[in-house]
């Protein structure tokens, strides 16, 4: 599957302060609202990340504990740095596995590396002593659970969804489609007028998994990614999964896709979008960052969700939706009551509002960017998600079984090239979860 990391252009600036520490207290700290996990507010806090953002809690945490030393090292070699310290049983008191060398969380949750975050989510809130954590949360917390337990927190909100010009929808009166239906009626209109309706990234066929996932979630709800997690049988025979393959492969039928489309890669194929070559463009919210520069300035890149196959959804306002960006507390932590406090204050909405601002990003945190002054890409992914509440579309087996996520998209963009029949397509990546079902060399995860 792909994985592209998020572009940033915050500076860690003041969030990464250091202080003189007194050492820790002889006398532990009261429990109270104000410090849930018994702080001892002199100890230091080790802090290691991926990305800057993840440095951002610390001027709260100092401002709150002035005798704490709380300096985040950023890094790219995740594994490289702090695996060795695993094995050491020294590990940091809170990490965020960020960035093109991420940890392999799977194989920390197996060797008992990973603390139960539980105890954040039900402590009172950084900014709300009569809310907890969770409630200050968007429902995307399974992303970071295993086998029914909390062992990491996901920080950022990436919306999926299909980008256009707003400023071209206007010059030529077109309407956002609210079906797929109005979405093929519009391609056409598109490719009336010289434009190349739909294009994406052949040589990621993963967008276009991404696109027949949703359709099923939001004509079945959300129990048809669940079997397809689960692994059941007959999952990817589910009467809405093959709807939306076929509502895919109508695209190709009726010549809507973009010259050339199966041979690009991700950024070929966004060149042509922001070159005004093609209309619609499937993609998360990243694509601002990545292609900074290179948006023409009356663009109005403006995401809208993924239409419904027909006008009675199951999800009315289904949005897919990944968690990413984990922050852990590692089970043998120094000072893990630190890294929970340092989380709390991450979670806070100032500091979350300032990763918004500064990143560019939407993060976990239920309302963090509302009203601050952000571009029409990411306002508009911030909209949609507001407006999908709780009718938030995920899956998780292509983090548990990337191999088998790869050979779904790789048959996904063989089928909409012509390689691959629909019923061939459905056979093949049912064949491909059967086998990995069988497979007990591949530990299983399970979706409750």
């Amino acid at each position: 599957m792909l994985k592209r990391r998020t572009l940033l252009q915050g500076v860690l600036g003041g969030a990464v302060l250091s202080g003189c520490s007194s050492g820790p207290s002889t006398t532990a700290p009261t429990v109270s609202p104000q410090n849930p996990f018994q702080v001892d507010g002199a100890a230091a806090v080790d802090v290691v990340i991926g990305d800057e953002y993840g440095g951002f809690g610390a001027a709260a945490y100092r401002k709150k504990y002035a005798g704490a030393s709380v300096t985040p090292k950023l890094t790219a070699q995740l594994p490289e740095e702090l695996l060795p310290r695993f094995a050491t049983g020294t590990p940091p008191d809170v990490v965020l596995s960020s960035g093109d060398g991420a940890l392999d969380l799977g194989r920390l949750v197996k060797d008992n590396q990973l603390s139960d975050l539980s105890r954040l989510l039900t402590a009172p809130s950084w900014d709300d002593p009569n809310k907890t954590v969770k409630d200050q949360l968007l429902p995307l917390l399974n992303a970071g659970r295993y086998d029914g337990t909390q062992r990491t927190l996901n920080y950022i909100v990436t919306v999926y969804g299909l980008w256009y010009s707003a400023s071209l929808f206007q010059r030529h009166n077109w309407d956002v489609p609210r079906t797929w239906p109005d979405l093929l009626a519009l391609g056409t209109d598109m490719k009336a007028a010289g434009i190349g309706p739909f294009i994406y990234a052949g040589t990621h066929p993963y967008y276009l998994l991404e696109l027949v996932l949703t359709l099923a979630a939001k004509s079945g709800g959300a129990d048809v990614l669940k079997r397809i997690d689960n692994l059941e049988a007959g999952a990817w025979k589910d009467e809405h999964v093959t709807r939306a393959i076929a509502a895919v492969g109508e695209l190709a039928k009726r010549g809507l896709i973009a010259p050339g489309s199966a041979k690009y890669d991700h950024l070929g194929s966004q060149k042509r979008f922001l070159a005004g070559k093609a209309g619609m463009l499937p993609c998360g919210n990243w694509l601002e960052n990545e292609m900074k520069g290179q948006i023409p300035a009356d663009f109005a890149l403006t995401m809208f969700a993924v239409p419904a196959l027909d006008t009675s959804p199951a999800l009315v306002s289904g949005l897919h939706v990944a968690a990413t960006a984990p922050f852990l507390v590692p089970a043998k932590a120094k000072n893990a009551a630190g890294g929970l406090e340092y989380l709390r204050a991450q979670l806070s909405q100032d500091v979350a509002a300032q990763v918004s601002s500064e990143s560019n990003q939407l993060t976990i945190v239920r309302g963090a960017a509302d009203g601050l002054e952000i571009g029409s890409a990411l306002r508009s992914a911030r909209d949609l998600l507001a407006a999908a509440g709780d009718q938030t579309i995920a899956w998780y087996f292509d983090t548990w079984y990337p191999a088998f996520a790869n050979e779904a998209a790789a048959a996904t963009g063989q089928y909409l090239a012509g390689g691959l029949q629909q019923s061939e397509w459905t056979a093949r990546i049912q064949a491909a979860a059967d086998k990995l079902k069988a497979d007990d060399a591949i530990t299983k995860y399970r979706r409750g």
